[in-house]
């Protein structure tokens, strides 16, 4: 009977309810927990939409092109191009220095068992920081890429510290599910808070207020929402244990700390799949990092009105949601509509692009004509994928795992830098932004799925640093990349284009890794660890 021992009389009927009670708190208690530690995305979103991607980069752009101009450009159109490359280099610093620190800090959290007090200390730094973006006033950029690369490295350093709690937190079975509402909520969270300050900025003329000061405002926000919403992890999300050197250990523990690195990279052997997936991630990580890094910039350059990028990155936030966990679904052979959300996912790869090219043949069409575009071909493709669509692709949903979901993402993506090379008009944005969302949650949360099964949980903290310097220098090539394309040829969509090389590399790569021999390695690596501390 439900696994319970057989009991008798009164008492046992007791001893039977009591059991069940204890379970069903369990329960409440594993769900309360993964729905905290999932609301960190939601806390750290706000920053990531509001600020990194829609907000500071015109705002730089704005405050520095005086400057460069001043320095010699001709015309102010250099100027801005000039500044948005400064932008894109800032980037990459500050990426590079977050891969080095993350490992170190990561292993760190292992050997000490400080995990969640570290992703809270940096919280509370980035958090106040991202405030302190309020002071941003014209003339001060050179403060504005101080902040910037001091937020970027504290973000960059939660994210990993929060990923490494992933596998303590859910079960094995239900980390693609975990994973995929971490992103979802990430999603709603940051779309709800960049809603608030765009209705701001939008209707700044109505309330008389300067649209410089609404930006400094959506600064000011994403600080507090970033510390506020990481209070119910800090609560409900235990801290894991502290996984010391079994043998050889210091009593230093960033000496030990990087021993044990050191003692990792040696033995990258009994590690090849995990690092085949590192590789991999890499390189299109490259390409999901320049896209949403650098949207708004390349939007901007090309000359759209700031409203339309940042309505169209808002409407990103809204599609994530659903499709983030869609995807988690997808990688689970326990879902019901599984061919049905494969079915809508390549609906919409296809169908988007085509719809595209009729905005672009037909450049006076309106934003809420092209709004309705979509609309109509996501209703259309719901109602074919539920009648028709689940059935035509049930032989590839047999063979999909949460790999296969990743690589098919993978696939989609790669159509939107090729779309952003000929893209023109102002509905094409906002249709490359919506395709963006059914991609862009669901593949980062299912490879960091794959990645925690392929980690062995002693040493999540050291292994998802090792992830975080693997997804920062995957931030690194990117901008560089379309930084340097941009500043030699001053054509954005030069720099565009270059990015799904990324995408095509990624797949292949992934291709390659078996998740199957990496989770059997994670789980011999596991029972060595405590093997030896045991002998201890």
């Amino acid at each position: 009977m439900l696994g319970y021992p057989p009991v008798g009389g009164r008492e046992g009927t007791n001893a039977l309810a009591s059991t069940r009670v204890k379970g069903e708190g369990a329960q409440r208690a594993y769900r309360q927990r993964i729905m905290a530690w999932s609301l960190y995305d939601w806390a750290n979103h706000g920053y990531l939409t509001t600020t990194a991607t829609t907000f500071f980069p015109p705002h730089f752009i704005a405050i520095a092109a005086p400057a460069f101009m001043a320095a010699g450009a001709a015309v102010s159109a250099v100027a801005r191009d000039t500044a948005s490359n400064v932008f894109a280099l800032t980037v990459s610093l500050a990426l590079l220095v977050s891969a080095v620190l993350a490992p170190v800090v990561g292993t760190y959290a292992d050997i000490t068992g400080r995990r969640k007090r570290l992703l809270i200390a940096v919280t509370v730094v980035g958090g106040t920081l991202a405030s302190a973006m309020f002071t941003l006033t014209p003339g001060r950029w050179q403060l504005a890429l101080v902040l910037y690369f001091a937020t970027q490295v504290a973000l960059n350093l939660a994210l990993g510290l929060n990923s490494s709690l992933l596998p303590h937190v859910a079960r094995p079975e239900d980390l693609p599910r975990a994973s995929s509402l971490g992103y979802a909520m990430g999603y709603i969270g940051g779309g709800l808070l960049l809603a608030v300050n765009a209705a701001l900025f939008l209707l700044s003329g109505q309330l008389g207020i300067d649209r410089t000061l609404t930006v400094r405002i959506a600064f000011l926000t994403v600080g507090v929402w970033w510390i506020g919403f990481a209070v119910p992890l800090a609560r409900r999300v235990k801290e894991p244990p502290a996984v010391p050197l079994a043998h050889g250990g210091t009593g230093n523990p960033i000496g030990d700390a990087f021993r044990r690195l050191a003692h990792t990279l040696r033995d990258i052997r009994r590690y090849r799949e995990l690092f085949k997936m590192l590789i991999a991630f890499w390189f299109y990580m490259e390409g999901v990092g320049a896209i949403v890094l650098l949207a708004t910039a390349y939007g901007a350059a090309l000359g759209l009105d700031t409203a339309v990028l940042v309505g169209t990155l808002l409407m990103t936030q809204a599609v994530a949601f659903p499709y983030a966990l869609l995807y988690g679904r997808i990688a689970d052979p326990r879902t019901r509509w599984r061919g049905a959300f494969v079915s809508m996912l390549l609906w919409t790869g296809a169908t988007l692009p085509l719809i595209g090219a009729y905005a672009r043949g037909h450049g006076s069409i309106s934003l809420v004509h092209a709004f309705a575009l979509i609309l109509g071909d996501q209703l259309l493709g719901v109602v074919l994928s539920l009648l028709i669509g689940r059935h035509l692709v049930s032989g590839l949903v047999r063979r999909l795992d949460a790999k296969g979901a990743v690589i098919l993402g993978l696939a989609i993506y790669t159509v939107i830098p090729v779309w952003g090379f000929v893209l023109s008009t102002q509905a094409e944005f906002l249709m490359i932004g919506w395709l963006v969302g059914t991609v862009q949650g669901g593949t980062q949360a299912l490879s960091r799925a794959i990645y925690a099964e392929l980690s062995p949980a002693a040493k999540s903290g050291e292994f998802f640093g090792l992830y975080g310097l693997s997804e920062k220098f995957a931030g690194i090539l990117g901008p560089l990349l379309y930084g340097v394309v941009g500043q030699l040829t001053h054509n954005p969509r030069a720099s565009i284009l270059s990015v799904s090389a990324f995408f095509l590399l990624g797949i292949v790569l992934l291709a390659r890794v078996n998740v199957a021999a990496g989770t059997r390695a994670a789980a011999d690596e596991e029972a060595a660890i405590e093997a030896a501390h045991a002998a201890d």
